[in-house]
């Protein structure tokens, strides 16, 4: 199976994947994606439920959540994730275009932070450039973190641009989840020697840039009338 760790639904007012829509394509592409909407733990029977969580210090994925995470405090909102048995997962941390990217707040070296983090995301298909992936990925490697990947998906056509091709696992279960994850950090030596490259390319990961447009101007102008209308 292939995971997409970081997928919009059209919960997230910048995006219009449809649910039922999503699913289709992704049970037709063999894809789980973690749904990982703005501030909402949306539920499905064929993704891991997330939640891409705006704090007071930047922003950051909550995996395999059972609750919605409301606070605000970075810190806070971190235990929230652990009381539930989640995981923490680092979404373009080196993405300077966008505004809640952790690499504004500087906590990236905070040494209580690097304790709790379990995952970093070294390639988001959004990335206008991959030069945030490529930090990411570096400081991914000095951490000695797990690493993940993400297309970001926020319109169908961006989905499956980035996963790793996982064993079937138990998507309740994160402690499997993870142990998979170390099991394919092995793939690093391999991607490290292309980080300049696009796609990126290993036994077990793949993932690619999208079209620049996604980001920079479909969804700005989605978000824009769908807080208008209200919808």
């Amino acid at each position: 199976m292939k995971v997409d760790m970081h997928v919009h639904t059209i919960r997230s007012k910048c995006s219009l994947n449809n649910i039922n829509l999503l699913k289709k394509i992704c049970l037709k592409n063999d894809i789980v994606p973690v749904i990982a909407d703005h501030n909402l733990a949306t539920k499905t029977d064929f993704g891991i439920t997330g939640e891409e969580i705006a704090t007071d210090r930047g922003e950051f994925i909550g995996l395999f959540l059972n609750e919605e995470i409301n606070e605000k405090d970075i810190f806070e909102a971190i235990d929230k994730v652990k009381e539930q048995g989640g995981l923490v997962y680092l979404p373009h941390p080196f993405d300077v275009r966008r505004r809640r990217s952790l690499c504004k707040f500087n906590i990236l070296d905070d040494r209580e932070f690097i304790k709790k983090v379990d995952v970093v995301e070294v390639f988001n298909s959004r990335c206008i450039t991959n030069e945030p992936n490529i930090k990411a990925f570096e400081y991914a490697r000095k951490h000695d973190f797990l690493i993940g990947v993400g297309s970001d998906a926020h319109f169908i056509w961006e989905i499956g641009n980035a996963y790793i091709n996982f064993e079937p696992f138990d998507m309740d279960n994160p402690k499997e989840f993870l142990k998979l994850l170390s099991k394919y950090k092995k793939d690093m030596e391999i991607l490290s020697k292309n980080l300049e490259e696009n796609p990126w390319i290993s036994p077990n990961y793949y993932a690619k840039k999208g079209c620049s447009l996604n980001i920079l101007l479909f969804s700005k102008v989605i978000k824009k009338i769908r807080r208008k209308l209200d919808i």
